[in-house]
């Protein structure tokens, strides 16, 4: 897998992974590295303990492995001036001034979220990935957390909108390799919400249309207001249009609800006609453009291409193993050639037909993003080529 779409950063070869670790079992620690202040991890509290007054002080910890630190399991440590009475019978924590240490407390988030800023040095997450759309549920609270110039602006970008991270560096400006830093430590504060299970519903889109054009077999003009418009004639098996490519893909990715959509042959608007020497009414039917018609599997395959935008189909799985039985509609692969969206039907359609692999895995061969891969896969299955 290309290192740049998919992560290997390990939490548990850093203190980071110490600290998810003491959460996890709520062991209280004590943590020491040469030249820095001690760390206290106080999981029951979810607070730490420390000298340092301010948080930078700790990063040789945070960027330190495992191995160079000196760590010692202390359950029932108290900081100095902080102690339990008997009253009664229970037990009561109070502080004694007269006995206070130096140690300030803070929030084990704060450290949680520092210690995965420093330690990621560029490196993504093992098990993300880069090309999935994901967004931020809400902004990490900079008032409170050590952030850097361009977190601020990667959470502005990252709350109003899904995108994936590659996307995010290349719209804000900001380089990947930051963006995954900050990526990782919003991960960890579970701050994080992936885009991946967002499925494509057909239904939803001009490619459910066709389905059910199919079923009734009840010609239909499609138009989205201000376009050329396209008529299904399933009787033929066709379609007509004067739209360009172009035109034909915006039909395609638009939403059903925003189509005007109409029965070719059942307007409620009459005219009257001659019919020998009689003057008869009827109701108007809609005119076919007098132009060559075209496959409606072409159509379909287009429709499911560009309607999905990177989600997969239900009841598909990103990691199960797929194989083209066919090639799809020789007319689309060479039309392809000519236009940018499409131009790597061919490599993929050649890659699929001889090779039986799970969607990343083709992604990775083909040298292609993700999401291209799932957009091509949905139009051949919606096309009964897989």
């Amino acid at each position: 897998m290309n290192p740049i779409l998919e992560g290997n950063f390990n939490p548990a070869f850093h203190f980071l992974g110490l600290i998810q670790k003491a959460i996890a079992d709520g062991i209280t620690r004590h943590c020491v590295h040469p030249g820095c202040p001690d760390v206290y991890l106080v999981p029951s509290e979810q607070r730490y303990y420390t000298e340092a007054s301010n948080i930078e002080a700790l990063q040789a910890l945070c960027l330190a492995a495992p191995f160079d630190l000196k760590v010692e399991s202390v359950p029932d440590w108290r900081p100095a001036g902080h102690q339990e009475v008997q009253v009664g019978r229970m037990l009561i924590h109070k502080k004694n001034p007269a006995t206070a240490s130096k140690l300030a407390t803070h929030p084990l988030q704060e450290l949680l979220w520092y210690a995965a800023l420093c330690a990621s040095n560029g490196q993504l997450l093992q098990d993300r990935r880069a090309d999935i759309p994901v967004r931020l549920t809400s902004s990490p609270d900079f008032s409170r957390l050590f952030h850097r110039q361009q977190d601020p602006k990667l959470a502005a970008f990252m709350v109003k909108q899904s995108a994936p991270l590659t996307s995010i560096a290349e719209s804000t400006g900001v380089p990947l390799a930051q963006v995954f830093d900050f990526y990782n430590a919003c991960a960890v504060l579970d701050l994080i919400e992936v885009e991946q299970g967002d499925v494509f519903d057909p239904a939803n889109h001009l490619i459910g249309l066709l389905e059910k054009t199919r079923i009734d077999r009840q010609a239909r003009r499609c138009a989205l207001p201000g376009q050329t418009p396209l008529f299904l004639v399933p009787s033929e098996n066709k379609y007509y249009s004067e739209a360009d490519s172009a035109g034909i893909a915006r039909v395609c990715a638009a939403l059903l609800s925003k189509i005007e959509v109409s029965l070719i042959g059942n307007s409620d608007e009459e005219e009257v006609v001659q019919v020998g020497r009689m003057m008869v009414r009827r109701k108007k039917e809609t005119a076919i453009p007098k132009i060559p018609a075209r496959p409606l599997s072409e159509l379909v395959f287009r429709a499911a291409f560009y309607a999905s935008q990177g989600r997969l189909l239900r009841d598909y799985e990103l990691h199960r193993p797929v194989r083209l039985k066919d090639w799809p509609d020789k007319t689309v692969l060479r039309e392809s050639a000519f236009t940018e969206e499409e131009r790597y039907f061919f490599p993929l359609a050649a890659y699929m037909t001889t090779h039986t692999a799970s969607l990343p895995d083709i992604a990775e061969a083909t040298h292609l993003p993700l999401t291209q891969v799932i957009d091509f896969h949905n139009a051949c299955a919606l096309s009964g080529l897989l």
